[in-house]
């Protein structure tokens, strides 16, 4: 994590140079570069989602969350300290829970998140998930300008190879994260089913994508196609 949050703050500092912004934090206040108003600040043509603020109640069961997480996953620790801003969702979408590129180390919950603590665990590592590879994303693509789109094993149409990528990464690591749990973990049996599955199925898509990736996002496939 730490080389990655290095060159990631590289991308940074030269993006605020081209943008000719001011304000920015010092060149060595790694901290500073690595908050979600510099990460949105220094990504070209950044777009906020719609959102609602997030009570410091909901805030602390994220953090219980997380902690789960990184108690569960050990090595997802450095990962989960990358600094993210809560927010809700708007009421008339109908998601679970959202995140962009374009608008990076922000996560996005429903009200229905939270409805127990295995399901907001299970889509916190989603989003945080997102926000890794969109990193990665932040100094080499993973696919090619104008790359073919594809629906997803769920169904959903018109989805870019690295949207692919990003569900593989999804089911490999909520399968990773139920193995940890263990089998009194509840419905964990199913959910590593469920999750196995689809996570195949997205691999099934990017081998007849593998022209439309670039080095870097042929790479992570094969990882992931390890992983599950």
């Amino acid at each position: 994590m730490a080389q990655l949050a290095a060159a990631v703050i590289a991308v940074r500092q030269q993006h605020g140079q081209e943008m000719n912004l001011t304000g920015l934090p010092a060149a060595d206040d790694f901290t500073g570069w690595l908050t979600p108003e510099v990460a949105v600040r220094t990504r070209p043509q950044a777009s906020p989602v719609p959102s609602r603020p997030i009570t410091p109640v909901r805030t602390r069961s994220i953090l219980k969350a997380a902690a789960q997480l990184a108690g569960l996953v050990p090595a997802w620790r450095p990962l989960l300290s990358l600094p993210v801003t809560y927010r809700l969702l708007e009421v008339s979408d109908r998601s679970l829970s959202a995140s962009t590129y374009l608008w990076p180390q922000h996560i996005l919950l429903s009200d229905a998140a939270f409805d127990s603590q295995q399901a907001l665990a299970e889509l916190l590592l989603h989003e945080q998930c997102h926000q890794w590879l969109y990193l990665i994303e932040e100094l080499w693509p993973l696919d090619l300008p104008d790359a073919r789109r594809v629906a997803l094993p769920s169904g959903t149409p018109n989805r870019a190879p690295r949207e692919i990528i990003g569900a593989a990464h999804v089911a490999a690591a909520t399968v990773r994260m139920y193995r940890a749990a263990g089998p009194n973990g509840t419905g964990a049996t199913e959910r590593i089913a469920f999750f196995a599955e689809y996570g195949r199925g997205c691999i099934t898509l990017l081998d007849g994508l593998d022209s439309e990736l670039t080095d870097t996002g042929s790479a992570v496939a094969r990882h992931l196609q390890e992983a599950l």
